[in-house]
């Protein structure tokens, strides 16, 4: 026998089961579920504060949306709020809005939708918040969900989607913002993004694999629906997926798929995105925004090019342009044109009347991305929006502390570990071995050994010359590895991979003894059906003399018991053939392909050898499983991990411009980060794979996992309610009238129409052209103009109460986020006058009052310079606990 160091068996790729994956993953779903539900409660303690107190917890365009929450389960059934959203008044006074087609509502409506199944069939006395939050935390679920099996594609094992797992869970803070903003609009389409992105993985490895695109019609509808429920629920999707697309367009060209396969599989994708898009376009009762997505135009530029490249590949079938499936020229020619011909849609619609066509909300992103890149102010609210704190740029300690765990300690661990291999097989290379004699024996029984279980060979041909000349050569071959057995058989690989044309040849043959079996198979089944009982025998004895002359014609041998055996051992070889055809990655490692084959004194010419080559090609250790390992650039550069790093790639970029989309980087990151190096050493030497990665993973849990975990749990900065809001809308609600209009800061005043059902003019979208000019004339109060013009916009928008932020008003400069200092820049010729609201706050103003202050904020009401109002205090009531 021989021992254990003298083979080096690889284990077969694993065939990973997913169903088992889906329950551990579902496990995972559950613990985080709970996590975040007692990180929220930890940093809110939510189950003690009263319903104002609750809802005050909701800031900017959160409170806006759980506004309208509140308006579809308050009613006696879902329609009823359903039909109340189509016409609303009081976000924008005066104007109607309908907020199913201008608001990305659709998480609203679904969790509004089961609330009232529950509520009516279950819990009649079911509260409408927990029940949203439940509904948010079981989404940040499906996000983990989808990551553990994400991870688990790519890196082909469990282990890499348990730490991909365990990294987001260590980076929780960056990854999600699911328990500081839980009606955000990114925990609500970002599950349906990595669905899509999971689904579309999958897709690509099938098509990858087997060469051929089936299952359209399903895929199709799959990525149609998650792209519409993502289109609908976030308005970065467009951006997102606009990224996508240019991914998968450009890195098409990588693969060397069959053209009409890469056609059908185009062509579905992008009339994915355009049924998505036409979906979402539907259901929102006609948003024109979805009109003028980025998503729109690079898909429909998809469509049109493979459309294109369908007919060119139909009328002339040797195109040489056929290997360049998406040229350059190409790609800008179908963006021009598609761009051109979505706005010649949209003004089409819109001078027929069937569209009312708003303004293009996107080109507040662009003049954000001006604004940072360039560094000009472009106008008061895109600078206004560029201090917001989730649009401001990344810092380089969160963005090294990304760097440092994913990639710098994995990667150096493994670098290490490469440069000790090195080291070790250098110093063996250069100290020359001097074998014992008990050794050289040793090895030259295990040459001999190969040798005759390669050329199937006994003891008794050993007197064939031509066989003792091809086993000396063998044991030449070994004195020169100083009769290292290993380096001997290195050695013996090199040489059978220099020769691919003995290969070829081996091939060959046996692919025409394949053709001559099936002849003479068909030939005996038309005679079987011809004759009957006793004449059937003697047909088919008839017919095995035939095939063994035509057989002892075809490879010269000399009796039909030699064809006999070649036929048979034909067969077995032909089918490792076609399992080599079908996956171009495997190798073949027989070592008799390094010399000719050895005569045996019979006569015996290549197609006797293919029984040898295949058997021993399953045991020797190159290949001595039943599956062969796959190269490390085959194992990296497959399509579906192409696409996935470099969707990280775009996501790190876009993180890097935009704060608020950082998140982005960071989830992927934690599905790319565990897999390059397990692709690399999983199925070749998993000692060194397991070691490393359980080295690299228990560092990364102490520091900084579980330093990010207590902080999420025990913050030491948190500070809840500190801007004393309750207290201003307690007020609001005892001592204004119930259909007060009111303005203020973006960040409060979605929160004071929500708790106190008063009318607004503004709100936290400021991508709308509207509302930002709307907001822009509210904030006028903290410029340097006169009272009389600041009084003028105020009545335009039919203001009656202004609420001004007291930090705001101190007449002095502090940085460039300064609203003082953004109305300087716009309005440079009023820096000789004094801040308005600082005037205002310690003088009389016509048509000014000043009717309440806290620590933080003011409250303003405006009147008519001809009306004398006498206000009367009322008494301000202690909050109820």
């Amino acid at each position: 026998m021989r021992p254990a160091w003298a083979t080096t068996a690889t284990a077969p790729p694993v065939d990973y089961d997913f169903d088992c994956g889906f329950w551990a993953g579902s496990g995972f779903f559950f613990l985080y579920m709970q996590h975040v539900r007692v990180i929220f409660e930890t940093r809110t303690s939510i189950q003690t504060l009263n319903q104002l107190e609750r809802e005050a917890l909701l800031r900017r365009e959160d409170a806006l949306y759980y506004t309208f929450y509140k308006k579809l389960v308050d009613g006696p059934d879902f329609w009823h709020g359903y039909e109340q959203l189509k016409n609303v008044t009081d976000i924008e006074y005066p104007n109607s809005v309908n907020v199913l087609q201008r608001f990305y509502v659709l998480p609203e409506l679904v969790a509004a939708y089961f609330f009232h199944l529950v509520r009516s069939g279950y819990n009649p006395i079911l509260q409408p918040m927990q029940f949203y939050f439940e509904f948010v935390w079981l989404m940040g679920g499906v996000t983990l969900l989808v990551l553990y099996l994400y991870g688990t594609l790519l890196s082909e094992n469990v282990f890499g989607g348990i730490y991909g797992v365990i990294s987001y869970l260590m980076f929780h803070s960056f990854v999600s913002k699911i328990y500081e903003r839980p009606v955000a609009r990114e925990n609500f389409a970002f599950p349906f993004i990595f669905l899509q992105m999971f689904y579309l993985c999958i897709c690509i490895g099938r098509v990858i694999h087997r060469q051929k695109h089936s299952s359209r019609l399903f895929m199709i509808f799959v990525l149609s629906m998650f792209t519409a429920c993502a289109l609908l629920s976030w308005q970065f999707s467009t951006i997102i997926f606009a990224t996508q697309i240019m991914i998968v367009m450009t890195s098409w060209n990588m693969n060397t798929m069959p053209t009409h396969v890469a056609n059908a599989f185009a062509l579905d994708y992008s009339l994915s995105h355009l049924l998505g898009n036409g979906i979402a376009f539907v259901l929102s009762h006609g948003n024109s925004q979805l009109l003028f997505t980025w998503q729109l135009s690079v898909s429909t530029s998809l469509f049109l090019i493979t459309v294109v490249r369908q007919v060119r590949s139909r009328r002339h079938s040797n195109d040489p342009l056929q290997s360049d499936y998406f040229s350059f020229k190409f790609i800008l020619l179908a963006l021009v044109f598609a761009g051109s011909m979505q706005e010649k849609l949209v003004d089409v619609l819109r001078r027929t009347g069937m569209l009312n066509v708003q303004d293009n909300n996107y080109v507040h992103y662009c003049d954000l991305w001006a604004h940072w890149a360039l560094q000009v102010n472009v106008n008061f609210v895109t600078n206004l929006s560029a201090c917001n704190p989730l649009y401001a740029r990344v810092a380089w300690s969160e963005l090294w502390l990304l760097v440092k765990t994913l990639i710098v300690k994995p990667y150096c661990m493994y670098g290490v570990v490469m440069l000790a291999m090195f080291f070790r097989k250098w110093r063996k290379s250069n100290v020359p071995a001097t074998a014992s004699q008990e050794q050289r024996e040793r090895a030259r029984n295990y040459v001999l050994e190969d040798f005759l279980e390669e050329h199937h060979v006994s003891m008794t041909d050993m007197s064939n010359k031509q066989t003792e000349q091809q086993l000396q050569q063998c044991f030449k071959m070994l004195e020169s590895c100083d009769h290292d057995y290993e380096r001997y058989k290195r050695r013996k690989a090199k040489l059978q991979q220099q020769q691919p044309p003995a290969r070829d040849d081996f091939m060959k043959n046996i692919k025409r003894l394949k053709a001559q079996i099936h002849r003479n198979s068909d030939k005996q089944r038309k005679e079987r059906q011809q004759h009957h009982g006793s004449q059937l025998a003697a047909a088919t004895n008839e017919t095995k003399e035939q095939a063994e002359l035509e057989l002892d014609q075809e490879t010269g041998t000399g009796t039909a018991t030699e064809t006999e055996t070649a036929t048979a051992e034909a067969e077995e070889a032909a089918a490792v053939n076609d399992d080599v055809d079908d996956d171009e990655t495997q190798q073949p490692s027989n070592a008799e392909e390094a010399m000719p084959a050895p005569g045996n004194g019979n006569g015996n010419g290549s197609g006797s050898q293919a029984k040898p080559k295949a058997k021993c090609s399953s045991r020797r250790s190159s290949s001595s499983s039943s599956g062969v390992v796959p190269t490390a650039n085959t194992q990296i550069f497959n399509m579906h991990y192409m696409y996935s790093f470099l969707q990280m790639v775009v996501f790190t970029i876009l993180g890097l411009a935009v704060r608020k989309l950082f998140f982005l980087s960071f989830t992927q990151g934690c599905v790319i980060a565990p897999t390059i190096c397990s692709k690399v050493w999983y199925h070749r030497q998993r000692n060194i794979f397991w070691s490393v990665s359980l080295a690299v993973f228990l560092l990364s849990m102490f520091d900084p996992g579980m330093v990010n975990i207590r902080e999420e749990y025990f913050p030491a900065k948190y500070e809840h309610n500190a801007d004393d809001l309750e207290s201003m809308l307690e007020w609001i609600k005892l001592n204004t009238e119930p259909d007060a209009v009111f303005a203020g800061p973006v960040e409060i005043i979605g929160t004071v129409h929500l708790t106190t059902r008063r009318p607004i003019v503004n709100h936290a979208h400021l991508e709308m052209r509207q509302m930002a000019e709307r907001t822009e004339h509210a904030y006028s109060v903290y410029s340097r103009q006169q009272s009389s013009d600041i009084y003028k916009q105020c009545a335009e928008l039919k203001i009656q109460y202004l609420i001004i932020s007291l930090d705001e008003c101190t007449n002095e400069v502090r940085d460039d986020c300064d609203l003082l200092s953004i109305w300087d820049d716009k309005q440079p010729a009023n820096r000789k006058y004094p801040q308005f609201c600082h005037e205002l706050l310690h003088k009389q103003v016509p048509s000014f009052l000043k009717v309440y202050t806290n620590d933080n904020y003011g409250i303003i009401k405006m009147f008519s310079q001809s009306v004398q109002i006498i206000l009367k205090h009322a008494k301000m009531p202690e909050m109820a606990m």
